[in-house]
């Protein structure tokens, strides 16, 4: 019953992961069909900005020149000085605008009076008007070109307005002015079917090929921009109300998603710097959403339909399963007997292996011992020889009478017993741990200078040179001065024996405060460690050294020294030769000993 209550929730289970599975993946798959369909939409939509940029570029630039060039005529010049030939001034304009195809040219004084224009004749001439207000006559006053799109104050019809300064020795005389008439390109963008805006530096949409969207604002105009606009009497007595566009998503710089009215558009912006305004292209988002569900309506069924045929074979793979899972059942069976032998054998061999591997550490013990006992007898049989010597001789000497050399003789014995001493002193140390004394304040610069006063004699035999790098600054440790000077000693003696056979013969003694600890650091020019050597140099009774030089036990006792205070201790090659044994060991701190103190 459990079983088959297991099956259930199992099979629940099993239809919610697949129903999560699908609702995610028809989602992706939606959401990727929608960003591309919205993709290829942003593409096409940027070839139009760059296609209507052009046309609106060419429709103002075929005129740019006209202000420089009535600027530069004669009898434009002598009207503004003289205002004598205004007949034949207005019939030269009038001439040449109706070959330029523009909607009209004239000329204002230096107050902004029109002396001469192209309409003369019409009964809403320019003729007499005064346009100094306007900011694209200002412009050409501070000798730049004037350029400004605005409603006509006389004729109420909209334009773009270039100006162009008339100079003459450096005294500005006037401005000449075209006016252009963009209605047929709105025409022909309206004709397009497309929505094409174009806003001026305050946001107002002064071009548009909708109707209702032109003289609207994008942003609220702020009081100084009202103003502004109301000096120049740029847009007449349009009230400029605010377009009801909400930005819903911005994609990217000069891409974003916009409603109005509960419609969804594409919005992609240009800037076009050298008129300060911004180019528009509204698109409908409607054909990019209605591919977005088509596709998730198409992708949920056949979700539901994979859904379902899953469900129907997992169901006969369930029946087929019960019945493999009877067979399996016996050998399962089988393979567990099988097992158990198998385990037992391998108990079996992991008993000889233990047993071998204590015959083998036994081995090694022994090994150990006979070195050590060869060392041992070797270091010991020069002593006693030394000493039945001096006993001879002491023997003769009292035999002579020669009582002050038998004393001689008998110092040198005490040097011999003590020297014995030292080499069963060795062993003691590494057998066992000595007990730890009562901790003390040891600066190593003095305890570097015992050491090296008590491996003089060494150093001077071998003629090794001594280069020691000590700070100033007093290094202190906690620990036993003893101690620590056997660690400097033993260190020293092995860079000395190191560099018996070399001929440079350099030792470089190295103290350096690091954070909190201190580095001691031994280098010598001698023939270096060997690579297999360098991970067992810190072993009990390992030695390179011929038997009888050595027991193997001073870098192992240093090592243990090391660790007993708190530090470290390792070995490498040097790059240039020679060997180097580093000792890292903490120092006491203000901090510390306020801490010991109390």
């Amino acid at each position: 019953m459990k079983r088959v209550f297991s099956h259930n929730i199992s099979h629940w289970w099993l239809l919610l992961a697949g129903v999560v599975v699908a609702t995610t993946l028809v989602w992706q798959v939606t959401r990727w069909v929608y960003d591309s369909a919205l993709g290829e939409l942003i593409e096409t939509g940027g070839d139009r900005l760059t296609l209507y940029t052009g046309t609106l570029r060419g429709a103002l630039n075929q005129y740019a020149y006209l202000p420089y060039v009535l600027s530069r005529n004669a009898d434009v010049r002598i009207l503004l000085k003289s205002t004598f030939n205004v007949e034949m001034v207005n019939h030269y304009l009038e001439s040449l605008n109706t070959e330029a195809g523009s909607e009209a040219l004239y000329v204002m004084n230096v107050v902004g009076d029109t002396l001469a224009s192209s309409n003369w004749r019409q009964p809403l001439s320019f003729v007499g008007r005064n346009y100094g207000f306007r900011p694209y006559f200002t412009d050409a006053k501070s000798g730049l070109k004037g350029k400004l799109f605005a409603i006509g104050v006389t004729t109420g019809r909209p334009g773009y307005f270039m100006s162009y300064p008339v100079i003459e020795n450096e005294r500005f005389l006037g401005a000449a002015v075209v006016k252009v008439d963009l209605t047929p390109l709105q025409e022909r963008w309206r004709e397009g079917g497309e929505t094409v805006l174009v806003s001026d530096v305050n946001g107002v949409l002064f071009l548009s090929s909708r109707n209702d969207w032109r003289y609207r604002t994008l942003s609220p105009l702020s009081e100084a921009q009202s103003t502004l606009i109301l000096a120049g009497r740029q847009y007449g007595a349009q009230s400029l109300d605010l377009l009801p566009l909400e930005t819903v998503e911005v994609l990217a710089e000069g891409q974003r998603i916009v409603r109005s009215e509960n419609v969804l558009y594409l919005m992609l912006s240009r800037s076009l710097a050298d008129f300060n305004w911004q180019l528009h292209h509204v698109v409908p988002l409607a054909p990019v959403r209605e591919r977005g569900q088509a596709v998730a309506a198409i992708g949920t069924v056949l979700a539901l339909l994979l859904l379902a045929l899953g469900l129907y074979v997992r169901e006969r793979r369930q029946k087929q399963i019960s019945r493999r899972q009877a067979r399996e059942a016996e050998a399962i069976q089988t393979m567990n007997l099988r097992l158990q032998e198998e385990v037992a054998e391998r108990s079996r061999t992991e008993a000889a292996l233990r047993e071998a591997q204590a015959e083998l550490v036994q081995t090694g013990k022994l090994a150990a011992l006979g070195h050590m006992a060869a060392g041992i007898v070797h270091e010991l049989n020069q002593p006693i020889s030394a000493i039945r010597t001096h006993a001879a001789s002491g023997r003769l000497l009292l035999e002579r009478q020669e009582t002050g050399k038998v004393q001689d003789s008998f110092a040198a014995v005490t040097r011999m017993t003590e020297h014995m001493a030292a080499i069963t002193g060795q062993l003691k140390t590494f057998a066992h741990k000595a007990p730890r004394l009562n901790e003390q304040e040891v600066v190593l610069q003095d305890c570097l200078d015992a050491a090296v006063a008590m491996t003089a004699p060494l150093l001077n035999e071998l003629e090794i040179s001594l280069d020691k790098r000590i700070p100033a600054e007093p290094l202190v440790i906690n620990g036993e001065l003893g101690r620590v000077k056997q660690v400097l000693i033993n260190l020293m003696r092995n860079a000395a024996d190191a560099m018996r056979g070399s001929e440079r013969r350099e030792m470089v003694v190295t103290l350096t405060r690091v954070n909190q600890n201190v580095e001691m650091s031994f280098a010598d020019s001698g023939v270096g460690i060997a690579e297999q050597d360098i991970d067992e140099l810190f072993t009990p009774f390992f030695t390179t050294k011929d038997v009888g030089e050595g027991l193997g036990l001073g870098l192992s006792i240093s090592y243990r020294i090391v660790t007993d205070l708190g530090g470290t201790i390792h070995a490498q090659n040097r790059p240039e030769g020679g060997a180097k044994f580093t000792v890292k060991l903490p120092l006491i701190t203000k901090m510390r000993r306020k801490e010991r103190d109390t």
